[in-house]
C-alpha cells in the first residue's frame, strides 16, 4: 500500500515536470513560434493544468483531460506536434490512463473551459 503512495507522488511530480517542458516547448520550436495563434489554446490549456498542480486540484485527473484534449485539438485543426512534444504526450497518457474523471469539470472535448476554476 504504501508503495502505491510514494508511486503516485513520483507520477505527480513526473507529470508536472512533462507539463512544463511541453509549455515551454512552445517557446523554443521556430515553427510553433511562427504560428503561434494555432497552438497557443494547447499552450494556454496546459498552463491551466499546472496551475492545478499548484492548487493541487486533482492534477492528475485534470492531466488526462488535457490530453484528451490536445488530441481533439490537433486533430481537428491538423496541427503538427514537434518529436519532443509527441514523446511528452505518450509519457502523459502512460501516466493518466487508469484515472477516473468522474469528478472532474466535463464540457465538450475540444473547449478549454474544462480546466477554468468554476
Amino acid at each position: 500500500m504504501m508503495f502505491g503512495i510514494f508511486k503516485h507522488n513520483s507520477d505527480t511530480k513526473e507529470v508536472y515536470q512533462d507539463l512544463k517542458n511541453f509549455y515551454n516547448s512552445f517557446f523554443s520550436n521556430i515553427y510553433n513560434e511562427m504560428n503561434i495563434g494555432r497552438y497557443r489554446p494547447i499552450r494556454d490549456a496546459i498552463g491551466l493544468v499546472i496551475n492545478k498542480f499548484d492548487s493541487n486540484d486533482h492534477p492528475l485527473e485534470y492531466t488526462s483531460k488535457l490530453v484528451m484534449y490536445i488530441q481533439a485539438k490537433v486533430a481537428l485543426n491538423h496541427l503538427h506536434l514537434t518529436l519532443d512534444q509527441e514523446k511528452i504526450m505518450k509519457n502523459l497518457i502512460e501516466k493518466t490512463k487508469y484515472l477516473n474523471l468522474s469528478y472532474v469539470y466535463l464540457s465538450p472535448i475540444d473547449s478549454a473551459e474544462q480546466f477554468v476554476k468554476i
